[in-house]
C-alpha cells in the first residue's frame, strides 16, 4: 500500500529548502515554476521537465503525465492574466505532483475554478489538500507571522503580504484568518449577494459563520458591504451596533473593486489578538476536518 503523502508536509520540505538556499530579496514571491523545475529532478525519479501556458477552455492548470512516462509536465490556462492567480496555480499543480501522482489512474489531474473554491464544502479531498499545499508553499506559517504577528488588522496590512507573496489580496486575508485567535469573518459579496463566507477558527466554534451554500444570503443593508455602488471603502474600518451584522458589535472592513464589482469584507467581533500556532494542532485532522481551510484565487474574485 502507497504510503498516504501529507500536503503540509511536503510543502514544510521545500519550504526548508528555499530557506537554505535563498535569502533576501530573491526568497519571496516563490517561483514555483523554477522549484518545479529545478528540485523536482533532484528528488524523484519521474520529475517535472516542462512548465508552460496552453489554450484550455474550462480549466485553470493540469498536471498531466509526459509523453515519456518518466516525466511530468505542468501546464497553465493562458488566457490568466492574473499573476497571483497564475502562481496559485502552478503551486496546485505542483502539490498534485507531489502528493498525489503515485495514485493517478490516468494520464492526468486537471483543475478548474470549482476546485480552488474556498467555500466549496464538497470539494474532492485531493483538491483540498493541493489547495492547502498551495498556500503553505506561497506563503510558509514562519514567514506570514513573522509580518503579520501583533498588528491590528487592516487592508494596507493584507496588501502588504499579498504584494510579497505574489499572491491575492483574497489568498493574503484567508491566510490572516487561518492564523487569528480573534473571533472573524470574511465575507466576498456582490449586489448585495453573498458569494461565500468564511470563518476563523474561534468564530465558527461561537456560531458566528454565514452557512452561504445553503441559499441565497444577503448582506445587512446597514453595511457598508451593501454600499458597493458608491465605491465605498472602509480600509480602517467602521463599529457597527448590535444587530447589524450579529447580535453583537461589529467592526466592518470592506473593500471595494470597481473593476470586478465586487467587495471583500472583513468582519472582527472581539479585541483579543494575537496568532494561534499551527503547530498546536494535528496538521492532517486540522486540514481535513476545517470545512473553511483552503485558499480561492480565480479570474471571478477582483483580489
Amino acid at each position: 500500500m502507497t504510503e498516504k503523502l501529507s500536503p503540509l508536509k511536503e510543502s514544510n520540505r521545500i519550504t526548508k529548502l528555499l530557506d537554505l538556499v535563498r535569502s533576501g530579496t530573491d526568497r519571496y514571491p516563490v517561483d514555483v515554476k523554477a522549484v518545479a523545475l529545478d528540485l523536482t529532478p533532484s528528488f524523484n525519479p519521474d520529475p517535472i521537465t516542462a512548465v508552460q501556458g496552453n489554450t484550455f477552455s474550462s480549466i485553470d492548470g493540469a498536471l498531466v503525465r509526459h509523453p515519456n512516462p518518466d516525466q511530468w509536465a505542468i501546464l497553465f490556462n493562458d488566457s490568466i492574466t492574473h499573476a497571483g492567480r497564475v502562481n496559485f496555480t502552478l503551486a496546485h499543480e505542483l502539490g498534485h505532483y507531489l502528493v498525489h501522482r503515485k495514485s493517478l489512474a490516468g494520464d492526468r489531474f486537471e483543475c478548474g475554478e470549482q476546485d480552488m473554491r474556498d467555500e466549496d464544502q464538497g470539494q474532492k479531498i485531493i483538491e483540498i489538500e493541493a489547495n492547502a499545499f498551495a498556500a503553505n508553499l506561497l506563503m510558509p506559517n514562519h514567514d506570514f507571522r513573522a509580518q503579520a504577528d501583533g498588528q491590528p488588522f487592516s487592508f494596507d496590512l493584507m496588501n502588504h503580504c499579498a504584494d510579497r507573496y505574489g499572491v491575492s489580496l483574497t489568498a493574503a486575508v484567508l491566510k490572516w484568518l487561518d492564523f487569528t485567535k480573534r473571533r472573524a469573518v470574511t465575507v466576498l459579496s456582490e449586489e448585495g449577494c453573498m458569494h461565500w463566507a468564511k470563518s476563523s477558527e474561534k468564530a465558527f466554534r461561537s456560531g458566528r459563520y454565514f452557512a452561504t451554500r445553503q441559499g441565497f444570503n444577503e448582506v445587512p443593508e446597514l453595511s457598508l458591504a451593501a454600499q458597493e455602488q458608491f465605491s465605498f471603502h472602509a480600509r480602517d474600518g467602521v463599529r457597527h451596533r448590535a444587530g447589524i451584522w450579529f447580535d453583537e458589535e461589529v467592526v466592518e472592513h470592506s473593500i471595494y473593486s470597481e473593476e470586478y464589482g465586487k467587495t471583500l469584507t472583513v468582519l472582527l467581533l472581539d479585541d483579543i489578538g494575537g496568532y494561534q500556532d499551527p503547530d498546536d494542532f494535528d496538521e492532517d485532522a486540522e486540514l481535513l476536518t476545517d470545512t473553511y481551510s483552503n485558499f480561492i484565487n480565480n479570474a471571478q474574485k477582483p483580489y
